[in-house]
């Protein structure tokens, strides 16, 4: 196989997803778009006015519905581009990430 190909490997599936979330870090927030999820991440259509680079770290509000409960996940800036934002999770997630079970 070649190198390249190799090197762009995920460890999991990425699946296409359609839904708004909104990305905070300190008393900054935006709303954005998904493009999709996986397990370990998501990446989103790059907001205007975005200014986080590599490496910082975010909490992510994914909202599914207006009767569903809002899910907040922990995560990483993990790459910026002119048009996108890849976002790596602390923790796995479901395919949508979802609450978290009642004990």
């Amino acid at each position: 196989m070649n190198a390249v190909i190799q090197d762009e490997r995920r460890s999991t599936d990425r699946v296409p997803y359609a839904s708004r979330i909104m990305v905070l870090r300190h008393d900054s927030a935006w709303f954005a778009r998904l493009i999709d999820l996986s397990v370990g991440g998501c990446s989103i259509f790059r907001p205007a006015g975005f200014e986080l680079v590599p490496d910082d770290l975010v909490r992510l509000f994914f909202h599914q519905g207006e009767d569903a409960a809002v899910v907040i996940v922990d995560a990483r800036v993990a790459r910026v581009t002119t048009g996108q934002v890849g976002l790596e999770y602390h923790d796995p997630q479901t395919v949508p990430p979802t609450p978290p079970s009642a004990p």
